[in-house]
């Protein structure tokens, strides 16, 4: 028997496991009996696996081919590769849907299941599995990679997701055969996150567990410094193209032009008014409704347009910003206050003394002291060149030490609010 789809009760909707291994042997058997047990049909990507993987597939193929498939790459080209080679097989077989996870054994096929009603419920939409990293044994390392790439999503899209690095997800297929992504290896589930939601799509996240202790060994062929890396320059590609004024495609819209979301939504300058209200803006800060991190970059990048020599255009320019990265842009302007006297020209001195310094290895130059030099219009010229120059440069000191203090300031402001609130409902318990 072929590979089908009409194998599942939803012709309509039809959903497929799709998950690319490559040397899990070790835990590879048990995933696919645990997504066997969930009552998915499934196509696993070898992608040059090395060890027993081979031998395992074959027997459990044998075992039931009419709804499992192998698909074998030769050489082993990286788990985005893999993923489209079995987004491919799906489509052809005729499914709508493929749910990925991966087969080191962290993820529990026993949840693919609450997964796969919430993609039938909303066949439209990305559904993203999100771990809980406030688990006691929930990496560190792994915590602060993940936030970072939350943030990097919120400042591409506006819009908060919980973990863009779970591997354990349900994508429509019609999706990501219009979504166009660059990025390989890791580093492509998150900018399917980011193009998707520029495309017009929206995300849907279900609660999933992780262990981070496997029987008989996990293996991970995440590589920190490569694939971080590669994480750092998607994210810087994705952000450059936020920040210019186009608009994104909307392959994802209905018939009717409209994108999920779109409905019911208010008018552009209603919009605008609200998000230039500093009153709407304290509420939103009083009821929680910015991050820490948001906050602290919103800050930070105000402190950098300061540095930058284009006075009387840092307020414009600081709502642009704010606009293009959907920050809040009260404190990007206030940020931005720094450039105002009496700071403002010893920024001034410090980036052209530091622009001076890059460009000619010394921080004085010594015709400075010459007074005939200062009626010549190149010297002027000379002064603009290091001025550019060295703001960059001290421009984005001043906004990572701002970034810093400014996360540590809001995190302690957020734990006495926390503080203060678990006093009130022990109050409240203790009247009742």
């Amino acid at each position: 028997m072929e590979f089908m789809a009409d194998t599942l009760d939803h012709p309509a909707f039809s959903c497929v496991v799709v998950a690319p291994t490559y040397n899990n042997g070790p835990t590879l058997r048990a995933v696919l009996e645990g997504v066997g047990a969930a009552g998915l049909p499934a196509c696993v990507v070898d992608d040059g696996s090395t060890d027993q993987t081979a031998g395992i597939l074959e027997g459990w193929r044998a075992e039931d081919p009419a709804t499992r498939r192998v698909v074998t790459q030769a050489q082993n080209r990286g788990k985005a590769a893999a993923m489209l080679r079995g987004f491919a097989a799906a489509r052809g077989a005729g499914y709508s849907h493929a749910l990925t996870i991966d087969t080191d054994g962290q993820l529990d096929p026993a949840e693919a299941p609450a997964l796969v009603a919430a993609a039938r419920d909303q066949p439209r939409r990305l559904v993203l599995g999100h771990r809980d990293d406030a688990a006691a044994d929930y990496p560190g390392r792994s915590r602060f990679g993940r936030r970072l790439s939350n943030l990097a999503v919120l400042l591409e899209t506006g819009r908060h997701v919980r973990d863009s690095q779970c591997g354990f997800r349900v994508y429509p297929l019609g999706l990501v055969s219009v979504v166009r992504c660059r990025a390989g290896r890791y580093a492509y589930e998150t900018e399917v996150i980011t193009r998707s939601l520029w495309a017009g799509a929206d995300v849907v996240e279900v609660l999933v567990t992780c262990r981070y202790e496997v029987a008989g060994g996990r293996v991970s062929h995440y590589r920190l410094g490569r694939d971080s890396l590669q994480g750092l320059l998607l994210h810087a590609r994705l952000i450059g193209r936020t920040l210019m004024p186009l608009p994104h495609a909307r392959v994802w819209a209905d018939g009717l032009g409209l994108a999920e979301g779109d409905a019911g939504a208010r008018p552009m300058w209603r919009r605008g008014l609200h998000w230039l209200n500093p009153f709407a803006a304290w509420r939103g800060l009083r009821r929680g409704k910015y991050r820490r991190e948001e906050l602290a970059v919103g800050l930070s990048i105000g402190v950098f347009v300061a540095n930058l020599p284009i006075y009387g255009l840092h307020t414009v320019s600081c709502l642009y910003v704010a606009g293009r990265l959907h920050l809040n842009p009260h404190l990007v302007v206030i940020g931005s206050s720094v450039a105002t006297p009496p700071l403002g020209p010893v920024l001034i001195a410090a980036a052209i003394m530091t622009g001076h310094f890059m460009l000619h290895g010394r921080w004085h130059d010594p015709g400075w002291s010459d007074w005939s030099q200062w009626s010549k219009p190149a010297t002027y010229g000379h002064l603009f060149l290091e001025w550019c120059v060295g703001s960059l440069v001290v421009g984005a000191l001043m906004a990572l030490l701002t970034l810093v203090g400014s996360y540590s300031a809001f995190g302690w402001l957020t734990r006495r609010r926390l503080i203060a609130a678990a006093r009130l409902r022990d109050q409240g318990g203790g009247g009742a």
